[in-house]
């Protein structure tokens, strides 16, 4: 295969994976980013911020504000003021919350699991997958064309 074959097949590839993770968020009936809001806070090992998210996630902060206010109007969020800063808050599941992530996000954290376990060489996958995107990310810096590294 040549170069512009391998890059149409990890377009493809990427493109895949966002429809089926789109497909999974519409079948818990929540937008993607909802869904990703979800994933990160039942994974999480302390409560997170929406600043937290932001950095995580890489969403735009408004597409993040209106998740996360999206998931409170439904209950499964609620917010909690830090201690000491201007306006920051804790997201933190509710009973629903939980109950809801437990239904949805879990059993998707669960099942990406086993598909880890089933894979031969997930240490090497990782590491050449990382090492492309610094690859991809310096020539797209040297082009002019990337702002931020993240």
């Amino acid at each position: 295969m040549e170069n512009k074959e391998y890059l149409a097949v990890l377009a493809d590839c990427e493109k895949k994976y966002d429809s089926l993770y789109r497909g999974t968020a519409a079948a818990f009936g929540l937008s993607d980013c909802s869904m990703w809001v979800l994933y990160y806070l039942q994974n999480a090992e302390e409560p997170l911020s929406q600043q937290d998210l932001i950095e995580l996630m890489l969403f735009p902060k408004q597409t993040i504000n209106s998740a996360v206010t999206g998931l409170a109007k439904k209950g499964y969020v609620t917010l909690k003021m830090i201690p000491n800063t201007k306006n920051r808050k804790r997201i933190l599941l509710t009973d629903e919350g939980r109950d809801f992530a437990e239904k949805t996000v879990l059993r998707m954290i669960q099942a990406e699991e086993r598909a880890v376990s089933k894979m031969s060489d997930i240490e090497r996958f990782v590491s050449l997958y990382m090492e492309f995107f610094e690859h991809l990310h310096d020539e797209f810096e040297r082009e002019g064309l990337c702002y931020a590294k993240d």
